[in-house]
């Protein structure tokens, strides 16, 4: 029966679990003991440090199981026993003079560290390079500037980075998740998580890299665009592994393109334009012009002092008049070259109050009926000097252009038509002969009716006020019946600045 294994340091023995001797019954091979610890972080330098402090040739680590005969033949070994009681194997030493006991605790001590390295198997070595290794790969993804999300076969997300969603407690959640059960969380339309699901298994069924634009509003509200990117990867057998997706902000780039598509649409243009206004000039300014010419003439040719005075009088409104036309015109162009107009919410209650404040002479004048009903939409996003023009000029027309034989009623309404506002103005005056006069109806200059402060300039205005804000307006209208102005406001949403 053998005895039990002991650890001496200086002739002091301690007990050392039960071993079995080696098949030779000799000192083991000290190289092959540690060849299965050696080259690990630490682990050689420990041995070093231990040789030294015992001022010893060299430090080597017998197994467990090694027989007391064969320990005995050291001078210095030390059992290294971790904190859950399993004994890993011995330090042992040949020191060349005996230790004394500051040299012996610090021995003890490298015993330790031995210990707690040697506890550290292979897998838990490999475990924690890994570890490492996720750690530096996540960070460099958490800090790109684009959102990056990657998704298991099945569209779960695997990993989803701060770009795509900033707080970290949702991040955590959607892990192992879909978008169906992040929608239904977050109490977000599922209209989102449907459009995602289809693209991708666009990119899973065709097996390609697939590219789309979005735009969804951010949580102050703006539309915020992404170019986005999604791509399947496969394993070495062909199989669908991952499917990585990333999207970019172009919300900037997508303003600029579309400052950038105005400007062409306007450069384009500008030569139907300018051919307009040079018809319109010819028309509305020559008669003007010839007037001042044949007055001038008359003024040369006349040498009576009450004659010239005569003469002078007459140029004067004729002059005031050209001035009116000429303001008229470069409003005009200056409102279809304006692309930078602003818009707010504006109250269509508070902007017929205005306009009946404005013709309230008028208004009791004729004892005009004037009802509104804004219910089905209250407020519009437009430019609000535009619409106080617009309301100004279409109810106006409907006062100036009334019935004599009957009390004027003027009626304006909203109505919602999909995502559009749609405003009416409805009266019981003239009416128009459109079958005549639709050709005509909104050019600049055209009068259907006799009346002293008919310009014909109104209606011009009004529809090239609507249509520099993306709408549209058109009539229906029946002589001696009345007419219904009717004005399409697109859906104006807000941009990101």
């Amino acid at each position: 029966m053998r005895s039990r294994p002991t650890s001496v340091i200086n002739g002091t023995t301690h007990p050392l679990p039960p071993s079995a001797p080696p098949a030779d019954g000799g000192i083991p091979d000290t190289a092959s003991q540690t060849a299965g610890l050696s080259g690990r972080p630490g682990f050689d330098s420990l041995l070093q440090l231990a040789a030294r402090l015992a001022d010893a040739p060299l430090a080597t680590i017998l197994e467990p199981d090694h027989p007391g005969n064969c320990l005995a033949k050291f001078a210095v070994n030390i059992p290294l026993i971790s904190r859950n009681g399993r004994h890993l194997g011995h330090l042992c030493l040949q020191p060349r003079k005996p230790l004394d006991d500051t040299r012996a605790n610090d021995l003890r001590l490298v015993a330790e560290s031995l210990t707690q390295l040697m506890m550290l198997t292979p897998d838990k070595l490999v475990t924690e390079k890994l570890n490492k290794q996720k750690a530096f790969y996540e960070n460099i993804l958490n800090k790109l500037p684009t959102d990056i999300a990657v998704f298991d076969a099945e569209h779960r997300y695997l990993f989803v980075n701060p770009g795509a969603i900033s707080k970290e407690e949702y991040r955590r959640f959607i892990i192992g998740k879909d978008d169906y059960e992040y929608a239904a969380w977050r109490k977000r339309d599922i209209s989102v998580a449907h459009a995602r699901r289809a693209k991708f298994l666009e990119a899973k069924n065709s097996g390609k890299e697939i590219r789309w634009e979005d735009s969804l509003p951010n949580a102050q509200g703006d539309i915020i665009t992404h170019l986005r990117r999604m791509y399947p990867v496969y394993d070495e057998n062909g199989e669908l592994s991952l499917v990585i997706g990333f999207g970019i902000d172009i919300t900037e780039r997508k303003l600029l393109e579309e400052k950038q598509a105005a400007l062409v649409k306007q450069l384009s243009a500008q030569n139907t334009q300018l051919i307009d206004f040079c018809a319109i000039v010819s028309h509305n300014l020559r008669a003007p012009l010839v007037n001042i010419s044949m007055l001038v003439d008359c003024l040369e040719e006349s040498g009576d002092a009450e004659e010239h005075q005569l003469l002078i009088s007459k140029l004067k409104p004729v002059i005031e008049n050209l001035q009116v036309t000429f303001n008229e015109l470069v409003e005009s162009i200056q409102i279809r070259q304006d692309l930078e107009i602003k818009t707010e919410d504006v109250c269509l209650k508070e902007c017929m109050k205005r306009t009946m404040t404005g013709l309230q002479a008028e208004i009791t004048k004729l004892d005009a009926r004037i009802t509104t009903d804004f219910e089905a939409a209250s407020v519009i996003n437009y430019a609000p000097q535009y619409l106080n023009s617009i309301f100004h000029n279409l109810i106006s027309n409907s006062l100036k252009y009334h019935h004599p034989g009957r009390r004027p009623e003027i009626h304006v309404s909203t109505r919602r038509e999909n995502d559009k506002t749609i405003l009416s103005i409805r009266d019981n005056g003239l009416g128009i002969d459109l079958v005549k006069h639709r050709n005509n109806f909104f050019k600049i200059g055209k009068v259907f009716h006799r009346h002293p402060d008919a310009k014909g300039f109104g209606l011009f205005m009004t529809k090239t006020q609507v249509e520099a804000m993306g709408g549209r307006i058109w009539v229906e209208s029946t002589p001696n019946e009345g007419s219904i102005f009717y004005i399409e406001f697109a859906n104006r949403k807000r941009q990101a600045s």
